[in-house]
């Protein structure tokens, strides 16, 4: 029996109040049983020890139900009304009343009813216990005759071994429970290390994820980018391919979502305002989602309020993100109609506005009752009727926390089988005042060839570094209108042995490599004493932008960083900053 209270006391899964009950009741046995033994040894009244006996027959009882039936809740209770209709009225008038030990009874019943009941339960067992304790001693001084009397030597035996046995027991219980709590403080803090241990792993898992991901991504769309770029393709060839950049832009967006649930959880997202264009991030996001519209047959309408700042100052990968969900949600829950992406500013001040951004469609709507919990993450309302259409359940969650993360609003208008509305406002400051104009944006009925090659620069020189040759293929060849001369190493160790050789003018280094990181091989490159890149400036080529991610990259030196999946006017810009301004010739674009 004592092997079982013992395991009880250290089950991790047991409450502590379970365990105080079990640890009380378990001493309060004991003082039970020892009062029995005292009131025979003082030669107490035959009616006082039968009494304690009764109560440590009926008290064993409950205990052993407690203990091996895992009756412990109902015990609890039955013991605590126990205490307060029987045992401490029968000790009261069979025990000396006031001038017994019985008053210490009644503070360790009061200690007992704290420590093991809750809530409600305990409210009402301590308004009981008081009654008890007015009623008790109300009878006791009106009607004296109803006390069993004790000698004066039988009050001061009495009351002292019950001092004795109450202040061992509360002595224990407060010792077990301080130590309970270190045991519990001990456990929290392991749990505390594990789940930190665990955060880390997943967000290297998420890091290497990204990674892995967003290689084959980068080869889709850098590729499909060169051959946009080509003057001789067809149109039928330039139209196929302006689909595939599109859908590979949704692609990424998902995974992106994906990504992004997980750091927004763990409190990792970060916001990355730039300088942007308005009506090139707003032509681009057409783009990408004009041919999912396009094979609905439905209408997409785009509506740009000519009073719009020509350059706003915003994340606006985000932006890009949170309307790219919005549209994609409108057009797979649309049937018939059309779709409408309206763009309007309010000014708030004199560099400041509120961007607005509105998507409403013709679809079949939301019902009002599930409006609450549209925005929780893989959440799919109606899903009798939508069976048939995919999708995760992230995008709207994600919107939503993109959006109060830029500390912006959203809001849904819907009438259930006539279509919604969402409508995002978000603050942005002003980089150029001036307006955009009547533009117009319906669509696209062929590829049009916007690219324009920002410089040449044939005489000058630059080393990409990376571990997956696809990717040196597609980077070399998104520069190639630059004339740069280009050279390329798989790993550290082969970019350091060209570095020793080789004098560059910008270096475009990897981070995730195997046997020497991208960061690794920065190092040495800067501390080799034969080296002719020593001063070279290095961009980080790499699929991490979160806030701590750049500051890791400044750190460790590098002189830019660049964000795979990489398009060709970003290796442009990144470039045109480093190459000595002698060897560049400026084109626009």
């Amino acid at each position: 029996m004592v092997k079982k209270i013992r395991a009880m006391l250290r089950d991790p899964n047991l409450d502590l109040k379970s365990k105080s009950f079990i640890l009380l009741s378990s001493i309060a046995l004991v003082g039970l049983f020892l009062a029995m033994v005292s009131g025979i040894l003082l030669g107490q009244s035959f009616m006082a020890n039968l009494s304690v006996f009764v109560e440590f027959l009926l008290f064993s009882i409950l205990y052993y139900l407690a203990i091996f039936h895992n009756m412990i809740r109902q015990v609890m209770v039955i013991i605590s009304a126990f205490l307060v209709f029987v045992f401490l009225p029968s000790a009261f008038f069979t025990s000396g009343g006031a001038a017994g030990g019985t008053p210490i009874w009644f503070a360790f019943s009061i200690f007992y009813i704290v420590l093991t009941l809750s809530g409600r339960l305990q409210k009402i067992f301590l308004v009981m216990i008081f009654s008890v304790v007015a009623v008790c001693w109300g009878i006791g001084y009106l009607y004296p005759e109803t006390v069993t009397e004790f000698t004066r030597k039988e009050a001061y035996y009495d009351s002292f071994f019950t001092l004795l046995i109450v202040c061992i027991v509360m002595t224990m219980l407060i010792n077990y429970q301080a130590r309970l709590f270190r045991d519990e403080n001990e456990r929290v803090s392991s749990q505390k290390k594990e789940i930190e241990e665990l955060n880390r792993s997943q967000k290297r898992f998420f890091s290497s994820m990204s990674h892995e991901i967003r290689t084959p991504i980068n080869s889709i769309l850098g590729l499909n980018e060169v051959i946009l770029r080509q003057d001789d393709a067809t149109e039928e060839i330039k139209n196929d391919a302006s689909i595939i950049q599109g859908a590979g832009k949704i692609l990424l967006s998902l995974v992106n979502d994906i990504l992004d649930i997980s750091k927004i959880e763990a409190g990792k997202m970060d916001i990355v305002p730039v300088n942007y264009r308005v009506y090139d991030m707003i032509s681009e996001i057409v783009r990408m989602i004009w041919q999912m519209a396009n094979e609905k047959g439905l209408k997409l309408e785009t509506v740009i309020d000519p009073a719009i700042p020509s350059a706003l100052y915003g994340d606006e990968i985000r932006i890009r993100q949170i309307v790219i969900n919005l549209l994609s949600n409108s057009i797979k829950y649309t049937e018939s109609g059309e779709v409408k992406l309206s763009w309007e500013t309010q000014r708030e001040g004199d560099d400041t506005v509120t961007l607005i951004i509105k998507v409403a469609d013709t679809g079949m709507g939301i019902k009002p009752d599930v409006l609450p919990t549209l925005f929780d993450a893989f959440q799919r309302e109606d899903l009798e009727k939508n069976r048939r259409i995919e999708g995760t359940g992230l995008g709207l969650s994600i919107v939503k926390q993109l959006v109060e993360l830029m500390d912006g609003e959203i809001s849904v208008d819907s009438v259930y089988g006539e279509g919604s509305t969402f409508t995002v406002r978000l603050p942005q400051k002003i980089s150029d005042p001036k307006e955009i104009g009547n533009v117009s944006i319906t669509g696209h009925t062929g590829y049009r060839n916007t690219y324009k090659c920002m410089f040449t620069a044939p005489d000058a020189n630059i080393l990409i570094v990376d571990d997956v040759k696809m990717n040196l293929t597609v980077e070399s060849k998104l520069l190639q209108n630059t004339k740069v001369h280009i050279d390329t190493a798989t790993s550290g160790a082969q970019a350091l042995e060209m570095t020793k050789q080789n004098r560059y003018d910008v270096i475009l280094m990897d981070h995730l490599m195997p046997e020497m990181d991208g960061i690794e091989c920065l190092s040495h490159i800067r501390e080799q004493d034969d080296g002719k890149c020593r001063d070279v400036p290095v961009i980080v080529l790499t699929a991490n932008a979160a806030i701590e991610d750049m500051q890791m990259y400044k750190e460790a030196g590098f002189d830019g960083f660049l964000v795979k999946p990489v398009s060709g006017s970003r290796l442009e810009e990144g470039l045109i900053k480093h190459i000595p301004p002698e060897k560049i010739k400026k084109l626009g674009g």
